[in-house]
């Protein structure tokens, strides 16, 4: 699929690049990245050679389509077009910007093929382009999956002329969501230090992450329904949001209106992506390049404030390693993980955007009770709500599981190979158990202090439950997926997409705990008795892990 797309994004570029972009040079590079996500880089002693697998990839969609299915099932009952589009595109708008944060944000500052183009004749126009060509091809995979069965809806309900225009505003909205966040990525490399590029990026994609989650809370407050109706009233502000440019396009064509207010919204639907492209263009592609290789190239000495910090740090860790390790080989995982996840900006800007859903879901799940937050707030102390809490960590920390296979440096792996390791599984406990131990433990001691200060003492067994159930779902996610010894395999784009999908099935694996422990509490002894059993189930998980053979690895 990802061949006919590429032809369908540079049928357009040809036409609208001719002068800006080398459109040879711009097919050469997108394809040859295309060949490059086909194949596998490995380093491996084993004969058998697997195929590149397409499962993650075909898994997502198929979710993206469910997905699909249950947006465009609520036009047949809110029917009136305005509603139904502007919840639609900006389901389409969040799926497409929270893909982009969470699946292609190693993509967007890759420095991999700096060596290789930016030596060339190459412009930093079409290298620039090139990124977004990329990217397109593999968001409009996801496109279909999202909107064809909304799209199908569309013309049953709204007839073929809404449908057809539907189809643009659609590729607009993607269009203008890669570009949107091109453009403000592209504002922080041109305005920003090199040495702190990554830095800012990573606390840009948290502002990001919580601006689109809690758009989507804000959403449906401005949507007033009466008598079942639903009904958008257009305010001043509704002329800077695009779900309302595209839904009253489309309202448009339906009425076959063309007053003011439709007639800004029409030109704000058609001309705001392509200004966005054109500013892009004129006056941030011809830095991006050189600001991109400067985040692969650019290195700093640490200061005396630095080493003293560093010093400690290793110090500290030479006094944990022992007590939480039980051999050597989970010793050098461990110490491994834990400082490549400080040094490795890469999994930094994938990684820390997920901290901000702490914030997102603690509101939607505790505080979104009502409209009145301090009514809320003073009623807290009365409700279960502390059980969100309990669980919210594990949904941040299970995110770096996949995250820590990969790295730039992965031909550095054969080390592993080199060594005489039996059971290499104790390279993945001990890499899980840094995770556990710099990103969960913290988190949950914090949740734990705010939730004693609310509802008191009578929480801390169900915070011991809720600690162990963490680490033995922690461990299942790991155990249950495919077994990569810690930084040892090349940043794929076909490898790495779908992290937005395990967000959601993280939600409901959360809901489900939430649900399970709740029912516990109706009895007051069943929780102290779930304790020794969660435990239990921890310690043989980890002893499985422990003992993976190598024949487990997957390379």
């Amino acid at each position: 699929m990802d061949k006919l797309i590429l032809q369908f994004v540079l049928f357009f570029a040809k036409a609208f690049l001719k002068k800006d972009v080398d459109f040879e040079k711009l097919k050469i590079i997108t394809e040859t990245k295309l060949i490059m996500d086909r194949r596998r880089v490995r380093v491996s002693m084993k004969k058998n050679v697997q195929k590149d697998p397409k499962n993650q990839l075909l898994i997502s969609q198929i979710v993206y389509a469910v997905f699909g299915i249950i947006i465009g099932a609520t036009f047949f009952g809110i029917k009136a077009i305005i509603p139904c589009m502007v919840i639609f595109h900006t389901y389409l708008l969040f799926m497409m910007a929270m893909t982009l944060i969470t699946d292609f944000s190693t993509v967007l500052l890759d420095t991999t093929d700096n060596q290789i183009i930016l030596p060339r004749p190459v412009s930093s126009k079409t290298f620039f382009v090139s990124r977004l060509v990329h990217i397109l091809v593999y968001l409009l995979q996801f496109t279909i999956a999202l909107a064809i069965f909304p799209l199908v809806f569309i013309f049953i309900i709204f007839g073929a002329f809404v449908g057809i225009t539907a189809i643009f505003t659609v590729l607009l909205t993607v269009v203008f969501s890669v570009f949107l966040t091109y453009l403000l990525y592209g504002l922080i490399l041109r305005f920003s230090n090199e040495e702190r590029i990554k830095d800012i990026v990573s606390w840009f994609q948290i502002v990001m992450t919580v601006v689109f989650a809690g758009g989507m809370q804000i959403l449906p407050r401005i949507i007033d329904v009466t008598n079942l109706q639903i009904k958008i009233d257009l305010h001043w502000y509704s002329y800077f949001i695009p779900p309302m440019w595209m839904a009253y396009s489309l309202d448009a064509v339906q009425a076959l209106a063309l007053d003011k207010v439709h007639a800004v919204m029409i030109l704000l639907t058609i001309f705001a992506p392509i200004i966005t492209f054109w500013i892009m263009i004129k006056f941030l592609a011809p830095s991006f390049s050189k600001k991109i290789g400067a985040l692969g190239n650019s290195r700093t000495q640490p200061s005396e404030a630095k080493l003293i910090e560093q010093k400690q740090e290793k110090s500290f860790l030479q006094k944990m390693i022992p007590v939480i390790c039980t051999n050597k080989t989970e010793e050098a995982g461990f110490e491994l993980t834990y400082k490549m996840t400080a040094r490795d900006k890469s999994f930094k800007i994938q990684f820390y955007p997920s901290l901000a859903y702490l914030l997102v879901f603690a509101f939607v799940f505790v505080f979104n009770r009502g409209n009145n937050m301090v009514q809320v707030w003073a009623t807290l102390n009365t409700t279960k709500s502390f059980l969100w809490f309990a669980y919210l960590p594990m949904f941040t920390i299970s995110t770096g599981i996949a995250l820590i296979a990969f790295n730039e440096n992965f031909a550095a792996s054969w080390l592993y190979l080199a060594c005489p390791l039996k059971q290499p599984g104790s390279l993945i406990s001990g890499a899980l158990k840094a995770l556990l131990f710099k990103f969960f433990v913290p988190i949950f001691v914090l949740l734990f202090a705010l939730s004693f200060y609310i509802w008191g003492y009578v929480i801390i067994d169900d915070f011991l439950l809720a600690f162990f159930n963490n680490i033995f779902i922690f461990l299942l996610i790991s155990h249950i997926g495919k077994s990569y010894l810690p930084f040892s395999m090349q940043p794929n784009v076909k490898q790495q997409t779908g992290k937005f999908i395990q967000v959601v099935l993280q939600i409901i694996i959360i809901g489900l705990l939430v649900g399970l422990h709740y029912l516990a509490l109706k009895l007051s002894w069943l929780v102290a008795v779930l304790i020794p059993a969660s435990v239990t189930g921890c310690y043989f998980l980890l002893k499985t892990i422990q003992q993976y053979s190598w024949n487990k690895i997957t390379n």
